[in-house]
């Protein structure tokens, strides 16, 4: 096996048919690098306690920095070493995130935009006026690692619209989010104070809000999102010397824009919504469990 080396320690350089290849006529040097979404956290700014990230992507994401690997969170999150030195980070993940959305409007608005699906989604209460949704439809991650629970509507009457549906996929995506976020304070006795979106869910205002509202936290999104490859790039930057760690880097490389702070009101609506989203797991688990039986 390869020697292990830190994420901005320098492998060695670009041989010299691929640099002609590609037409560099300076040496190239290599650096080690990390995992995807450890790099995307740097990228973000992940490199303290008191910032946590929600990426939603197809899948989803809910990552905050660890500066110890005794945090046990009895497998129901990931620890993994950070690409900061002598860090960590803990993470917990949505399976289907934005992927339920482009399902639910590829299944029931097919011809419609997703800016036109989710515009007036804001004069609907917080909740959905009764209506959840849990993003199981191909099984789930965390904090229930159950590769054959499937995804529900409860709470469905007739007064419900398409937008009350829209705006339950966005919730019920958040919720789960949330569980890791929740998993985080009650075992590492975690405080976010800012929480970084990234990805889909940067990308609509009142997504943003909810995400406000759910996490009960301040929500930030990049200035200029380079994901991953942001987060390589700055490992690069420290492993030349440029800077004397990721944290000074991070503190030139990543800025971020006005931030949307949650409101009371709803972050108190949100945490009824949520007691009752996580009591549909144990509702259902049976009844999914024997349906994929059939």
């Amino acid at each position: 096996l390869p020697e292990l080396i830190v994420s901005s320690g320098m492998t060695g350089s670009l041989r010299s048919e691929l640099a002609n290849r590609f037409g560099f006529e300076k040496e190239v040097k290599i650096f080690a690098g990390g995992a995807d979404n450890a790099c995307a956290a740097i990228g973000a700014g992940i490199v303290d306690a008191e910032t946590g990230m929600a990426s939603i992507g197809t899948s989803g994401v809910f990552l905050a920095f660890e500066d110890s690997a005794e945090q046990d969170y009895q497998g129901k999150l990931h620890l993994f070493n950070h690409t900061i030195e002598n860090g960590y980070y803990s993470m917990g993940v949505t399976l289907a995130a934005g992927h339920s959305l482009n399902w639910f409007k590829d299944t029931f608005a097919p011809d419609s935009t997703f800016e036109e699906l989710l515009e007036g989604m804001d004069a609907i209460k917080p909740g959905a006026d009764g209506l959840l949704f849990t993003p199981y439809i191909v099984g789930e991650r965390t904090p229930h690692v159950d590769s054959r629970i499937r995804g529900s509507f409860i709470g469905m009457d007739t007064n419900h619209t398409i937008k009350h549906f829209g705006r339950a996929v966005l919730e019920g995506i958040t919720f789960s989010l949330k569980d890791s976020q929740v998993l985080m304070e009650q075992v590492a006795g975690k405080s976010f104070k800012r929480i970084v979106s990234v990805g889909g869910g940067a990308k609509n205002l009142d997504w943003l809000q909810i995400q406000a509202d759910v996490f009960d936290a301040e929500i930030a999104c990049l200035e200029v999102e380079q994901g991953p490859g942001l987060g390589a790039a700055m490992l690069a930057a420290v492993g030349l010397g440029w800077f004397p760690t990721v944290t000074a880097c991070a503190d030139v490389f990543v800025a971020y824009k006005d931030v949307v702070r949650p409101i009371p009101e709803n972050v108190a609506a949100y945490e009824k919504a949520y007691a009752l989203y996580t009591q549909v797991y144990g509702a259902t688990k049976e009844l999914c469990h024997a349906l994929a039986k059939e």
